[in-house]
């Protein structure tokens, strides 16, 4: 009896946990748009994106913490904040994507030839 009480708390717990984290990955956000001006200085870059079929401009304050990846065809190279946001690639009108965790910070700027999304197979 002890064991199928003990073996139920632990399936409850493990059930309730990846739960919460399924949850807590399902508000990780990722915007598309163009560079509108960026100031390295404060790590701060505006961008517009589409916004239920609006351009809106958005700015992002880009932590230490976050890495900006730049894509070239294959190749993926990763660059310190301060080092990506002195990129030449990273200007004015360049396509990027900010992504952010469920707190709404940035965690990682990716430019260049962007991934495409792969469409789920049914």
């Amino acid at each position: 009896m002890l064991r199928t009480f003990v073996c139920a708390a632990v399936a409850l717990a493990f059930f309730a946990s990846v739960g919460l984290s399924a949850d807590k990955a399902a508000k990780i956000k990722t915007f598309k748009g163009m560079v509108k001006k960026i100031d390295p200085v404060t790590g701060t870059i505006t961008m517009t994106v589409k916004v239920k079929k609006q351009d809106t401009d958005m700015d992002f304050k880009v932590p230490d913490t976050a890495k900006v990846v730049v894509f070239t065809g294959d190749d993926k190279k990763e660059l310190s904040t301060k080092d990506g946001l002195k990129s030449d690639q990273l200007k004015e009108g360049a396509v990027i994507a900010v992504i952010t965790d469920a707190d709404k910070n940035v965690t990682e700027v990716q430019l260049g030839d962007l991934p495409k999304k792969k469409k789920k197979s049914q």
